[in-house]
């Protein structure tokens, strides 16, 4: 089940090739108990089948900040390598892993579309406290 306040997107739907920042940065909080970090799971899956007229490609990486302005990969998660368009229907599973526990406060995933213009897709992610099934 997503939680509202846990969403890095919702049905966010970027075409241009560049680097987008999911529409919001999650505030884990000063005091967040390093074992609740523990046991958050990063999902993001796509919500509307991507689409180009040519071979573009989707990445997908997951930043921290300690101050909500200095963003940079999170050295030790997961990241989604550039995927062709092909693979990026409807309830395709982008993310799925354990949030790592030394994040800093402030996380945002960072969508990247490559290669060329995307003509319609959207994401939807966000961080749950157990996993989500596509």
């Amino acid at each position: 089940m997503w939680d509202k306040k846990l969403m890095f997107s919702n049905a966010q739907a970027e075409t241009t090739a560049a680097a987008h920042d999911s529409d919001t940065v999650i505030d884990l909080g000063a005091s967040v108990d390093y074992g609740e970090r523990g046991t958050m799971w990063v999902h993001a899956l796509v919500t509307t089948a991507f689409t180009s007229a040519g071979s573009a490609t989707l990445a997908v990486a997951i930043h921290d900040s300690a101050d909500d302005s200095s963003f940079a990969a999170v050295a030790n998660a997961p990241t989604v390598a550039a995927t062709a368009v092909a693979s990026l229907v409807v309830g395709y599973e982008l993310m799925r892993f354990k949030l790592p526990v030394d994040v800093r406060r402030y996380v945002k995933l960072v969508y990247t579309i490559g290669t060329t213009t995307m003509t319609a897709g959207a994401i939807t992610s966000g961080l749950t406290f157990g996993t989500q099934t596509p």
